[in-house]
């Protein structure tokens, strides 16, 4: 699960300059390293993808030039199995 958390998270960053004109303040869904949606929430995001690809399968990241703690949406993958 932590390959796939890296691969989404290289995907994130290179695509991150281009997406910050147009989409600043929306949630990507990313899963296999692949931008797969924007939402404008991060449960919204975080939803979408447990229903598409199951638990531990998917980021969800902020599209801003600095990071986002989601907390709980962090952690998804871990704290769902709680």
């Amino acid at each position: 699960m932590q390959d796939q958390v890296s691969e989404n998270l290289e995907a994130f960053r290179q695509e991150l300059p281009n997406l910050l004109p147009r989409h600043r303040g929306k949630h990507v869904l990313i899963h296999a390293g692949s931008i797969v949606g924007l939402y404008s929430s991060s449960l919204a995001a975080v939803t979408e993808g447990y229903t598409k690809f199951g638990e531990g399968r998917f980021s969800v990241e902020l599209i801003d030039d600095k990071p986002e703690d989601l907390g709980f949406f962090s952690h998804v993958g871990s704290a769902l199995r709680a």
